[in-house]
């Protein structure tokens, strides 16, 4: 697994203006897939659209293609058992997605056509507050997320959730500040310390809808 520091690198050269928003996104989901080892790597923004609230997916990064892709919102309302645990926990961890009682909203439309075996998500929070999540996806066979790769995914979203915020600001108009009450829970900012990654599974596990 890669170091932090090259994580630090890409947030410092959007910081200083050596790159934009664009390929900050690109540069940094590319990273995430590569220390992670998963075949995909997405960051999301939860936003309050006409259906009500969701999250939505600003880059996709596909290393089985090696290149970004697109993917489609995660409504709350369809799946409201991932965005439960993903409030409860911080995260949501299913090594068997296309089992997992959290995604059955997704398997048809989504998990079974992409080949999707397992989901790692990890939200983070700015300020306080809910403001979007990192993803990774295995594709062609099942992999049993560790408690390494779980904690290395939060420390990746608490180094770099503040530079995220202002990249995707300029490419999703939401306030994401407005989209939680402050009493919401906020997990995200500060998840539970570390548990066995088998007993995580049951009350991680993720849903999401994607073209």
């Amino acid at each position: 697994m890669g170091g932090i520091l090259d994580i630090q690198r890409i947030c410092g050269s959007l910081d200083r203006g050596d790159i934009d928003n664009a390929q900050f996104l690109e540069q940094f989901n590319r990273e995430v897939a590569a220390q992670l080892g998963c075949s995909r790597a997405g960051t999301w923004v939860l936003i309050e659209t006409s259906e009500g609230r969701a999250m939505r997916c600003v880059a996709m990064f596909d290393a089985l293609q090696d290149r970004m892709v697109g993917t489609t919102d995660i409504l709350m309302a369809d799946s409201p058992a991932y965005f439960e645990a993903l409030l409860r926990d911080g995260c949501v961890v299913a090594t068997d997605a296309q089992n997992h009682p959290a995604t059955t909203s997704l398997v048809h439309d989504y998990l079974v056509p992409k080949d999707i075996r397992s989901m790692l998500d990890v939200g983070f929070s700015v300020n306080g507050v809910l403001f979007g999540m990192f993803s990774c996806e295995q594709v062609g066979a099942a992999h049993p997320w560790t408690q390494r790769e779980l904690q290395a995914l939060r420390q990746i979203g608490a180094l770099a959730s503040l530079t995220l915020m202002h990249a995707v600001n300029l490419k999703v108009d939401t306030a994401p500040g407005a989209l939680w009450e402050p009493s919401m829970p906020s997990r995200l900012a500060s998840p539970p310390g570390p548990t066995d990654a088998d007993e995580a599974d049951p009350p991680r596990s993720p849903d999401r809808r994607r073209s």
